[in-house]
């Protein structure tokens, strides 16, 4: 049996299969690009490219974090050479004795002690009118560590080298925030190197419990005495809660003071 001879394709039927196949070769195409990895997706790509410029932008525009960074303020006060001794400052003699209670994460201490304790030294510290005698207690302190005690038995440790009052000083001029962390041990360190301790002496003061039992007893005895808050001032057994007006402790450290002043000698009666 012979086989019949295909007739030749002419061009028309030629270009009339091709168009017939293309549409299949398109599907084809559509098909292979629908088998890529979704991630290749364009608009996937345009998504992820456009979280990213957004992730930037955010970036730039947030403002940089505050850095708390270990400089302090240095105290513009200073003490007469032998006017403090330990947790006291001024005269033995003095006839006027006031009981400063503080402590030392109060916002309202540092505004008296920034305030008005320096002017108390000038006009009647120094001249011998009167002593103040630091009480600092424990009564804002919440969490572990304590805060308020760790920073009142740092200062009792300073005032064993007798550094106190510049270890006062320093805390309260740089007090941070009410139970945040901004007095942890490592601003406590940084201020008594500020002041000048022992190191050796002063860590090993600070390690005892017996320095941290000490801030506590006076506490509890200051809150058996009526105290509640901070700063208290107690000037010749008057108590005065809250920072006072300057003038009117001025007034009453006069007052007291005349009170207490050894009167005249009378004069001799007449021969």
């Amino acid at each position: 049996m012979t086989r019949e001879a295909v007739p030749p394709i002419s061009r028309r039927e030629r270009r009339a299969q091709e168009r017939f196949e293309r549409p299949a070769q398109q599907r084809r195409r559509r098909a292979h690009r629908a088998r890529r990895p979704a991630w290749q997706s364009p608009v996937v790509l345009v998504t992820a490219a456009a979280v990213v410029i957004g992730i930037a932008i955010i970036a730039f525009a947030r403002p940089p974090a505050t850095s708390t960074g270990a400089d302090l303020i240095t105290p513009p006060t200073s003490y007469p050479a032998g006017l403090a001794k330990g947790e006291v400052l001024g005269s033995a003699t003095a006839p006027v004795v006031l009981e400063l209670y503080s402590d030392f994460q109060c916002p309202a201490c540092k505004q008296f002690v920034t305030l008005q304790l320096s002017r108390l030294v000038t006009d009647f510290v120094t001249p011998g009118t009167l002593r103040v005698e630091a009480r600092d207690i424990d009564i804002l302190g919440t969490g572990t560590p304590n805060e308020s005690l760790a920073l009142a038995t740092g200062a009792a440790c300073a005032a064993t080298q007798n550094r106190y009052w510049q270890f006062h000083d320093y805390v309260f001029w740089n007090q941070g925030r009410e139970n945040r962390g901004d007095h942890d041990a490592a601003f406590i360190a940084r201020v008594a190197d500020a002041v000048g301790v022992d190191r050796t002496a002063w860590d090993a003061c600070v390690a005892l419990p017996a320095s941290r039992t000490a801030i506590t007893t006076r506490t509890s005895t200051a809150a058996a005495a009526g105290i509640r808050s901070t700063p208290t001032l107690v000037v010749n057994g008057q108590a005065f809660a809250g920072v006072p007006d300057y003038d009117q402790l001025a007034a009453l450290i006069r007052q007291l003071a005349a009170s207490q002043a050894p009167s005249a000698p009378s004069a001799a009666p007449a021969s």
